[in-house]
């Protein structure tokens, strides 16, 4: 099959198309059609080759990156229901899997526990936008953090591709959001449903935010995010690791969130954007190599609003 590969860990400059052998069907997966595939940034960590196992075990050069995919499923596993050749699907690739089994080559196999029906209403490119960035939010703040009506949340790094989806379905909890964010994303976060924006290049956070009850940060600054929460509060982080000693405090708690999303995951996130909860903000690329390297250093430089998404086909 066609594939945008690497064959060398290294620069974004790295990628270009070849043939790469169709990843194989077992009676327990699911082989896709990919329409659609978003960029993220676990793709770059891939790219520079830093992730560790069990991500990178069974990897091999030239080796197809991505995770997130919308499509059509093209083959059926024997043992696997809920799922016919031509259903419009999205999802992720389970973490240990085939070099040649990425989203930036034409057909995925992927298991039927990580996957869902794309609902009406939603494109391809909108459900390839969802799977590891709305996934991992809505883990984070319903799973995880279990935000309910009147918390005060603090989103840290809400204009970024898992930040803008946290904070909308925190609002959609009933909570209170406050999220840090540099200067021209204030708009958009105002449109959004933020009630108030920190613009961490003016001010720091502990400053002007005092007491909430619970701290989602996706930009590394847990620092800061726990001068922020109350006593009693909860952090959960997916943007960098808690020290020991943050682990370890009396009075807040702080993890790291290794996020396992599910068919549910999706079909709750699918839900709240049908039904307009949660409104996505990507920019498409037609698929072509050359697409791929812009939206990866874009992605890298954080030069980005939302989500990144390569169109393959309608």
């Amino acid at each position: 099959m066609e594939a945008i590969v690497i064959k060398q860990f290294g620069s974004a400059d790295e990628f270009y198309e070849t043939e790469v052998d169709l990843p194989q069907v077992t009676d327990d997966t699911v082989l896709v059609g990919v329409n659609a595939f978003s960029i993220n940034p676990m793709d770059i960590a891939a790219r520079m080759g830093k992730l560790p196992a069990p991500f990178s075990a069974n990897w091999s050069f030239p080796l197809v990156l991505g995770w997130d995919f919308a499509g059509t499923v093209a083959k059926v596993g024997k043992n696997v229901t809920g799922y016919k050749v031509g259903d419009r699907v999205f999802g992720g690739i389970p973490s240990s899997h085939a070099g040649n089994n990425g989203s930036y080559g034409r057909f995925v196999v992927t298991t039927p526990d990580i996957m869902a029906k794309i609902p009406a209403g939603l494109s391809f490119d909108q459900a390839a936008a969802l799977p590891v960035a709305g996934g991992t939010a809505y883990v984070g703040i319903v799973e995880n953090l279990k935000v309910k009506p009147n918390d005060t949340i603090l989103v840290q790094g809400g204009a970024g591709g898992v930040g803008l989806f946290a904070v909308q379905i925190a609002k959609a909890q009933g909570a209170k959001v406050i999220a840090t964010a540099s200067a021209p994303h204030n708009e958009l976060l105002k449109q959004l449903g933020v009630d108030q924006v920190v613009d961490y290049h003016k001010q720091t956070v502990g400053d002007v935010v005092k007491d909430v009850d619970a701290v989602f940060d996706t930009a590394g600054d847990i620092a800061g995010g726990l001068t922020a929460l109350k006593s009693g509060g909860k952090l959960v982080t997916v943007g960098g690791q808690p020290t020991p000693e943050q682990t370890s405090l009396p009075d807040k708690s702080v993890s790291f969130q290794s996020t396992h999303a599910t068919t549910s995951t999706y079909e709750h996130v699918a839900n709240l954007v049908t039904s307009g909860k949660v409104k996505i903000q990507l920019q498409t690329l037609p698929r072509s190599a050359d697409n791929v390297i812009d939206a990866q250093k874009q992605v890298e430089a954080h030069h980005m609003t939302g989500k990144f998404v390569i169109h393959v086909k309608d």
